[in-house]
């Protein structure tokens, strides 16, 4: 042992000082007292909430394009983060001064015409006692009750964009400031504290704690940047289609057609639905929607409509969602609805992604408690078939292995064989292997080896590994 110099001293050295330590539950019965503490806060303060979530849901999505300009053109995060505030401070202002006002403005001309509207729908269904909806006929007296539900709610939206829009003033600004206020701190800090608390972890933690950060991060900033992008984009798309078109209150349409793509499957049709009843029963003629009429009208605001829905299932949701989040179709449904009816429009943009998050956590936590780890198997660049059907038949028959396959690589390349995976398989059954397969970002190879039959991880444990493998 070297010898230390005399001014560094050993504690046990000291007089000895009786430190406090927690035992096991000890630590178990802090952190459920803290949980609770935290729980019944947030619960009581939830009203003053939503200006800070929404700041942070902003600087989630400005944090990206902050780290991609500080990687590649330097200087100081705080330079090109106030940029970027600025920048959006100048849209948010426009859209304060130009949009909302517009908003309004149709609102209270829409439920202004709702005496009207309502007059021209019950005339129509007076005169057809039976109404074909797609293809179903429908009593006309069950569709006008459906209908007077909707038509007597314009009035209050005229009122809450209106005039109660004026006693609500000083709440919106007092909000509004906390919410700008926290998006620029919450962007010069970006995931500091975070990190910051990782750190604060004995090193045998660190490893694993930061894979599952960063995979919450990918699952975060996937779904809310997307979702964000794809309301915007079906938002403007719809508007500038029913405007041209002439179909009244396309802004509000517009707006209202995006914000219901938060609701997986039905949002969408849901929103064309609304869209035609307006097209149907507004005015027509001569200088109005090109002279069509009503059915000619709705015919082609359908066909408009549907070929943004399926521009959107086969460009926008792809390339920028991509299928980050793993969760059923029926959870997806019920956690909207349900995030909805609890946070309003908070919950459509948050439900989904917060799920995601809680699946990632459970299922770390469920492979350590049942102590379900495989055993990793780590490809290289250089690693060809052959040698991995010669591992795989040296292997003990009944074990558990993980392979992690480095993306987007000649040797991933290799697993988008059909012959190979097949011959993956028949080793699998003859041994008997228990196979799963990484392929990091590779959504490509990872969906066709998903396809052969073979479990795909993306997260710890099937998940965490500590080897650095690319």
């Amino acid at each position: 042992m070297l010898e230390r110099k005399k001014h560094i001293i050993l504690q046990q050295e000291l007089t000895p000082v009786k430190e406090i330590k927690f035992t096991g539950r000890a630590k178990f019965i802090t952190v459920v007292i803290l949980v609770g503490l935290v729980i019944i806060y947030f619960l009581n303060v939830w009203e003053a909430l939503p200006p800070f979530i929404w700041a942070a849901v902003t600087a989630f999505i400005f944090n990206g394009p902050l780290k991609a300009l500080c990687a590649r053109f330097g200087g100081p995060r705080w330079a090109w983060a106030a940029g970027i505030y600025l920048l959006f401070l100048a849209v948010l202002t426009l859209a304060l001064i130009l949009i909302i006002p517009a908003i309004s403005k149709e609102a209270k001309t829409l439920a202004a015409d709702s005496p009207n509207i309502r007059a021209t729908v019950d005339n129509y269904l007076t005169t057809n006692p039976t109404v074909n909806v797609v293809g179903i006929e429908v009593q006309s007296d069950t569709l006008r009750n459906a209908l007077n539900n909707v038509l007597d709610r314009l009035p209050t939206l005229a009122q809450d964009l209106g005039p109660g829009l004026v006693s609500k003033t000083f709440r919106f600004v007092v909000d509004l400031l906390l919410y700008l206020i926290a998006t620029l701190y919450l962007m010069l800090i970006g995931g500091r504290a975070i990190w910051q608390f990782v750190n604060t972890l004995p090193l045998s933690l660190r490893t694993e704690m930061r894979g599952l950060v960063k995979r919450a991060d990918t699952v975060l900033g996937a779904y809310i940047k997307g979702q964000f992008l794809l309301v915007l984009i079906m938002s403007v798309a719809s508007f500038l289609f029913l405007t041209v078109m002439g179909i009244r209150y396309a802004l509000l349409l517009g707006i209202m057609t995006g914000i219901l793509e938060l609701i997986p499957f039905v949002g969408p049709y849901l929103a064309i639905t609304v869209c035609c009843l307006v097209a149907f029963f507004q005015p027509h003629g001569p200088g109005l929607s090109f002279g069509l009429d009503a059915v000619v009208l709705v015919i082609i605001v359908v066909i408009g409509m549907f070929i943004l829905r399926q521009m959107e299932d086969l460009v926008v949701i792809p390339n920028i969602i991509g299928r980050i989040v793993e969760l059923p179709p029926l959870l997806v449904i019920f956690t909207t609805i349900t995030a909805a009816a609890l946070l309003g429009p908070m919950g459509l943009l948050l439900g989904v992604p917060i799920v995601a998050v809680i699946k990632i956590i459970v299922g770390y936590l469920y492979y350590k408690l049942v102590d379900a780890d495989r055993e990793k198997l780590f490809l290289t660049k250089e690693a060809n078939m052959e040698e991995l059907y010669a591992t795989l038949r040296s292997f003990e028959p009944n074990s558990r292995w993980l392979i992690v396959v480095p993306p987007e690589t000649a040797v991933a390349e290799l697993f988008q064989d059909e012959e190979a995976l097949e011959q993956i398989r028949n080793i699998s059954q003859e041994k008997p292997l228990d196979l799963a397969f990484n392929f990091g970002e590779d959504e490509k190879t990872s969906h066709l080896v998903k396809q052969a039959g073979f479990p795909i991880t993306t997260m710890s444990q099937e998940h965490f590994f500590a080897n650095n493998f690319r």
